[in-house]
């Protein structure tokens, strides 16, 4: 059962039965001696008992309850032998079975006073104080119930030894239960409610003892008699009801608190004057008393008296000794503390000296000071420090935290911190406690962070958090003044290659120089940040001339980055491409980010130190970009990138000698896709890692087909591109060597096109792996020949089988002589190296005679066959091996989608 419901119960079952017996202990005081009274009488008493244990045994109380539910039932017990006896011998009887009842009550009564006092304060201190109150009120019970019954009962000749035996017992035991009531008390530092019934239980029973020895003739009271050992039996009988957790715990009562008190002291002093009283009442009556027990008792005060102020004595020493301690502690913590403690009055004057403060403000005698005038020595303002001491007064007791700020007398801000606590109702403080400390260096490190968390640490301009915050200010402003504010977005060109080449420590110098002179080059409104590595933004704000002015400030830009910079002895010149975006009326900050972004991306498509003024198209483009990427993620796994084959003809006998693969993207929605749509953002998102080994697998594959299928003397090549993430990573060799491992090809059939941008991305690391590629017995070609900046270069630093000739040059054959001379050039220098030479884009009939005059190898191009699909290119193979064409020749055509794996 939980405890809380049994609680509730025994409260409610505790209440019934309180109401019932106090309807049944009145009755018996108003009818006292009858016979019903007497019936009552039991019932209530048995009544008790049989409470008493339903409440130990349904509410598990502690051990001091299961003392008093004895002792309610020996009571109980006692009162039926009693009247039993008194009834059957129709008089009462003077002893009986019925005392020994009565008498273990009272012993169980006592245990459990022991017990209660014993669960009381564990402190010693409190427990000796308690026992010394108990001693002397025991003392003073004896006395009193000796002077007043025992004497004279144990001297009576007329009775019985054994009768006054029992008859003077009772007496004693009840000042035994006396002292130990008080002492019960006084052991306790909070009283509940078993506390309170069990004292009442005590001290009803006591009373009607005490009143049937003293009274002259009991009889005459006897009905309100029965009704105060009633009211004992049932104060008793609901103390195992009530739940000992209703008696709170008190605080631990040291023995200087207990020893202390006014009413302690009282009570220590107090019994001396009893024996004096019982000697006056005496002598005032005309009786001759016997003197010994009142010198006895006297005696026995008097060493306790003196015990209880030796122990006083030594609690108030003990005290004095801590509270002296405690001073000198707190003294020396404020001493060796960096805080400066001083109490003012209302008005703000110091009540006493502080040394701390002193220290503090480099002065001494403040005392009876203006603190707000003291602290204006350092340039703290008088007014605050008054404000903070009225907001103190206006909440007494409560801290105030305190932030004050001056100027240091050798230079720079000084920052004070504290608290001002009201303590003017506090007698030992009278005033208002002020402490203050230098706070200086914590102010200057948040300073520093806040710096920090706003401005870049390597050239101290704007960071990303601090540009979005005054562009959404501008953005506001521009609400109201209807001149929107114009972001430009930065990127260098080039500054990966100073990094590479230089070093992180020159790339860092040329960040902040390009940092100074686009500072140098914007006005002072205007916001420049850098928003990470290479990249930065410049804020217009107030541009009523719109993007006239931003492009103006673009072009500024633009040559103030194209002077050189001397970086560790090198002269170095970078450019930027700029985005530039002027706000819309529901433009946000991050909007406006964005959009640059994009327009500067578009500007770095187109070049070198270009600038782009950008436009909703672009974002759609990008939009288009970012929905491509995604898809293009899986893709290859719904089985949607397939290949087509373009062949390569001999330009003497137009025979096929191979193909070249070329990646499609047959979109379920958007139909067929161009390579120059999704292979750059296959490049940029690195998706082309695993198309690339997927297009290498492929084609091997069908190389391999058409080999066995269609056997010659020189086996079909087959030409795969290869863009520059691939060549840069660390898996195409392996890849080339799986596919080739995989397919069972001759590894000289299988060409590896690589285009001019893909050598300049990291030549060494391109040579190096060109290198592992011809290892594994494949060959090279150079692709859109002619198209760099370095061609020649090119050839002699990176050895390769096969020159393919750009469609531009081919184009030019159909012009003047002087165009055509180009591609004749082209031819010789593939000749004089010993390199094959492909013609790509041959479209019409005099390039292909042109480039057969110039005696080109082979060719390619729509002239000859558009991009075929496997099977197309198989029954194209199967026409030449009977010497008839399979397909028509195409006429004549041109698109961009016809572009090369890596190059669209």
């Amino acid at each position: 059962m939980d405890s809380r419901v049994a609680n509730d119960g025994g409260r409610t079952a505790a209440a019934v039965w309180l109401s019932l017996a106090a309807a049944l202990v009145v009755l018996v005081g108003l009818t006292g001696g009858s016979t019903s009274a007497s019936v009552v009488y039991l019932v209530v008493t048995v009544g008790a008992a049989v409470a008493a244990w339903l409440g130990v045994r349904r509410c598990r109380p502690g051990p001091a309850a299961r003392w008093v539910a004895v002792a309610v039932s020996l009571n109980a017990v006692g009162d039926v032998l009693w009247q039993l006896q008194a009834w059957l011998a129709d008089a009462p009887p003077d002893v009986s079975l019925a005392d020994a009842a009565y008498l273990g009550s009272y012993c169980a009564l006592g245990a459990a006073l022991l017990v209660y006092a014993g669960d009381g304060d564990s402190h010693p201190g409190a427990r000796f104080h308690a026992l010394l109150d108990g001693a002397a009120v025991l003392v003073i019970a004896l006395l009193v119930v000796w002077q007043s019954s025992v004497h004279s009962t144990l001297t009576d000749d007329s009775l019985p030894l054994g009768t006054r035996a029992i008859w003077a017992a009772y007496p004693l035991l009840d000042a035994v239960v006396l002292g130990l009531v008080v002492r019960g008390m006084v052991v306790q530092s909070r009283v509940g409610v078993p506390a309170l019934l069990l004292g009442l239980g005590s001290t009803a029973w006591l009373a009607s003892d005490l009143a049937w020895l003293l009274l002259a003739a009991p009889d005459t009271v006897s009905g309100w008699l029965d009704a105060g050992w009633l009211i004992g039996a049932v104060a008793l009988a609901t103390l195992p009801w009530t739940d000992r957790s209703d008696l709170p715990a008190g605080p631990t009562v040291t023995p200087a608190t207990a020893g202390t008190g006014r009413w302690r002291m009282t009570l220590a002093f107090l019994p001396l004057l009893v024996p004096g009283a019982f000697e006056l009442r005496a002598w005032l009556a005309g009786e001759d008393i016997d003197p010994l027990p009142g010198l006895l008792a006297t005696s026995t005060l008097t060493v306790l008296m003196i015990v209880r102020a030796q122990r006083l004595l030594t609690d108030q020493s003990r005290a004095r000794a801590e509270v002296h301690s405690l001073a000198r502690r707190y003294e020396a913590l404020a001493v060796t503390s960096s805080d400066a403690v001083a109490v003012v009055d209302r008005d703000g004057r110091l009540t006493s000296d502080s040394r701390s403060l002193a220290e503090l403000l480099g002065r001494r005698g403040c005392t009876g000071r203006s603190l707000p005038q003291l602290l204006s020595g350092i340039g703290v303002d008088p007014d605050d420090v008054l404000t903070a001491l009225d907001r103190a007064r206006l909440a007494p007791g409560e801290p105030v935290e305190l932030e004050l700020c001056g100027t240091h007398p050798t230079g720079g801000t000084v920052w004070l911190g504290g608290r001002a606590v009201d303590l003017r109702h506090d007698p030992d403080v009278g005033g208002i406690a002020v402490s203050l400390y230098d706070i200086t260096p914590r102010k200057l490190a948040e300073q520093e962070l806040a710096h920090q968390a706003f401005h870049d640490g390597l050239t101290g301009l704007a960071n990303r958090s601090l540009f979005l915050d005054h562009t959404e200010q501008a953005l506001r402003r521009a609400g109201r003044t209807g001149s929107p504010p114009i972001v430009l977005c930065l990127d260098l060109d080039g500054f990966k290659d100073v990094n590479d080449s230089l070093g992180h420590l020159a790339g860092d110098d040329l960040l902040r120089t390009v940092a100074a002179r686009l500072q140098g080059v914007v006005r002072a409104a205007d916001t420049v940040a850098r928003l990470g590595g290479d990249e930065f933004a410049v804020l217009i704000d107030d541009t009523r001339d719109g993007l006239p002015v931003a492009a103006a400030l673009a072009e500024r830009l633009l040559q103030a980055l194209d002077e050189p910079v001397l970086l560790h002895g090198h002269r170095v010149t970078v450019a930027a491409s700029i985005g530039i975006v002027a706000a819309e009326p529901d433009a946000t900050p991050l909007s406006l980010f964005r959009d640059a972004d994009i327009a500067m991306y578009r500007a770095k498509a187109a070049g070198r130190a270009q600038w782009v003024v950008f436009d909703p198209g672009m974002r759609t483009a990008a939009l288009e970009r970012i929905e491509l990427e995604r898809e293009l993620g899986g893709a290859l796994a719904a089985g949607q990138l397939r290949l087509v084959y373009q062949p390569v003809v001999d330009l003497q006998t137009e025979r096929v000698v191979g193909f070249e693969a070329l990646l499609r993207w047959q979109h379920p929605t958007l139909g067929t896709i161009g390579p120059d749509r999704f292979v750059p953002i296959a490049e940029d998102s690195g998706h082309i890692l695993s198309i690339g080994r997927w297009v290498l697998a492929e084609a091997t594959a069908t190389a391999a087909r058409w080999q066995r299928a269609h056997p010659r003397p020189a086996p079909l090549s087959m030409a795969v591109n290869v863009s520059a993430r691939q060549l840069v990573g660390g898996t195409l060799v392996e890849h080339v060597a799986e596919a080739l491992t995989s397919s069972g090809i001759t590894p000289s059939s299988l060409v590896l096109e690589v285009t001019e941008t893909a050598l300049v991305t990291d030549p060494d690391a391109v040579a190096e792996r060109l290198c592992e590629l011809r290892a594994l017995g494949t060959r090279l070609a150079l692709d859109d020949f002619g198209t760099g900046y370095s061609s020649l270069s090119y050839l002699r630093q990176f050895d390769v089988d096969v020159l393919k000739i750009d469609r531009s040059f081919v184009s030019l054959l159909d012009g003047s002589a002087d165009d055509a001379a180009i591609v004749h050039g082209l031819i010789q220098l593939g000749r004089t190296l010993r390199l094959e030479v492909v013609a790509e884009g041959v479209e019409t009939e005099a390039q292909r005679d042109r480039l057969r005059a110039e005696r080109c190898d082979l060719a390619q191009g729509w002239l000859f066959a558009k991009p075929l699909e496997a099977e197309e290119a198989e029954l194209l193979l199967l026409g030449q091996a009977s010497a008839a064409p399979a397909l028509p020749r195409p006429r004549p055509a041109t698109t961009a989608g016809d572009l090369p794996v890596a190059q669209a």
